[in-house]
């Protein structure tokens, strides 16, 4: 058991042997709470901090135990350790707060004998390491602590409501995405948003309101709550569907490859001809092209279970090559080091877009776009792309991936629509100069910006959310109509 199991009660921490130095627990990097107990008389949750010259302070919090002063409950503890730290961090006195690691955990401390918010999120945290796939757990902590993990987790399950909701709204708002290492931007406004960065932060609350309402359903299916209200009152908000119109052309595709280094090219035909995954590119044996069937067996990724690629036989001809000299179990793609594909493609694939004068936003899952939307182009139906792609039903790639670019729409409806009235098309024939002219007139350089509608022509999305106003309200008065 972890050093906080034993203390999550009095008895617990009761046995804990006597000892000059208090035991301690580390919440961040310099950034440690604690308890003390030199002798029977004397048991206090204490607080350290690293300073700015590398020496650690300390600071008593109060009673951890019973013994004749009162006792101070551990969630109120640990609201004073980080008052405390944020004082100080206000003074610039100490050193640089930072997470110890890659985020493993919510950052809260499961302790006492009421059910907090805290407590619903640390069992469902528990729950998606054993059930989620790493990256999906990973990125669900993230979350959590990135836009939950403030006094929040502190508050009793029981009385979570619409205005806490609030406040998580607020947060999401007003707070910039923040990637890797990279420095906290300063606050924003509703005001400052485009139209697309107000629909990421409204996808990232309904994000956490999915996680909310597992956790939460998870405590009263415990009977950690005895209502189920605080799940139930859980509402998302309504998100406008932003079409994806992140693939290329075959021309593109064209420039992208020259730019790429031997083995990225590879692994971008295969993700090309396939329109596979990179991860399941990179588990891609030699054993599995052309096992059973006339294409690619993939294996169970993620969410979706095991299933067979048909190819073409341009890009079958493409994956019999990469087998050549190779062993049935050898992986059929490995990067230029020799050494099976992880992440190190993300570098490399940034370098090559930039080089290749393709729009900085484009990244690799960008070519399962261009493989499934280069298929809807030329006719190929929603229920084949999706059983390509081992979706149980075309729902997924009918909302994600079933769009064109305005100028293939346009180009199909002037090619296939088949001709009603004599009279016009002789028409057509003594205006054919005007017409070109005219579509000559409204094309753009940049593709992907033709036919482009401002926000006011989409109106507020539309559902049947019933999210409270007051919620609602904090993405716009639109939302709240």
């Amino acid at each position: 058991m972890s050093r906080l199991g034993l203390w999550a009660d009095a008895d617990a921490i009761s046995r804990m042997p006597y000892r000059d130095s208090p035991y301690w627990h580390p919440i961040r990097v310099s950034r440690h709470i604690g308890i003390h107990r030199p002798d029977g008389r004397v048991c206090n949750w204490t607080a350290r901090v690293m300073t700015k010259d590398k020496r650690y302070i300390q600071r008593c919090l109060g009673p951890a135990l019973e013994l004749g002063k009162g006792i101070l409950p551990v969630q109120r503890a640990m609201a004073l350790a980080f008052d405390w730290f944020d004082a100080l961090e206000a003074e610039d006195k100490v050193d640089e707060a930072a997470p110890r690691g890659r985020t493993q955990s919510v950052s809260f401390c499961p302790l006492g004998p009421v059910y907090t918010v805290g407590h619903a999120l640390s069992d469902y945290a528990a729950w998606s390491k054993l059930a989620r796939s790493s990256g999906g757990h990973y990125n669900n902590i993230v979350l959590i602590n990135r836009h939950i993990a403030s006094d929040l987790l502190f508050v009793p399950l029981e009385d979570f409501g619409s205005r806490h909701m609030r406040s998580i709204a607020t947060r999401i708002i007003e707070r910039p995405p923040k990637y890797g290492f990279q420095a906290e931007r300063p606050p924003t406004t509703l005001d400052q948003l485009s139209p697309d960065e107000l629909r990421r932060r409204k996808r990232t609350f309904n994000s956490v309101v999915s996680i909310l309402r597992v956790a939460f359903q998870m405590a009263w299916e415990g009977g950690h709550i005895p209502t189920e209200r605080p799940w139930r009152s859980l509402k998302r908000v309504a998100v406008n569907h932003s079409p994806r119109l992140t693939f290329l052309n075959r021309e593109e595709c064209r420039r992208l490859l020259d730019h790429c280094t031997p083995a990225l090219k590879l692994l971008v035909l295969a993700a090309l001809y396939s329109g596979c995954r990179v991860g399941e590119l990179a588990k891609l044996r030699v054993q599995d092209v052309a096992h059973q069937v006339y294409g690619l067996w993939i294996a169970p990724y993620k969410r979706s279970p095991s299933h067979f690629v048909f190819l073409p036989d341009e890009g079958m001809a493409f994956f019999l090559d990469c087998c050549e000299g190779k062993m049935p179990g050898d992986l059929v793609l490995r990067s230029d080091k020799g050494k099976p594909w992880a992440r190190q493609h993300g570098n490399l694939f940034r370098r090559a877009v930039a080089e290749a004068g393709l729009p900085k936003s484009f990244v690799f899952h960008g070519l399962r776009h261009t493989y499934a939307s280069d298929l809807i182009r030329h006719g190929v139906p929603l229920e084949v792309v999706a059983r390509q792609f081992g979706h149980s039903g075309s729902d997924t790639v009918s909302k994600t991936y079933g769009h064109l670019a305005e100028q293939f729409r346009e180009d199909i409806i002037r090619r296939r629509f088949s001709p009603l009235e004599p009279a016009q098309q002789a028409n057509v024939q003594s205006r054919s100069a005007e017409l070109e002219r005219l579509w000559q007139s409204v094309q753009t350089v940049d593709w992907r910006s033709y036919g482009e509608l401002p926000r006011s022509a989409h109106g507020p999305a539309k559902s049947n959310q019933r999210t409270p106003r007051d919620v609602a309200e904090v993405f716009g008065p639109d939302e709240a109509l």
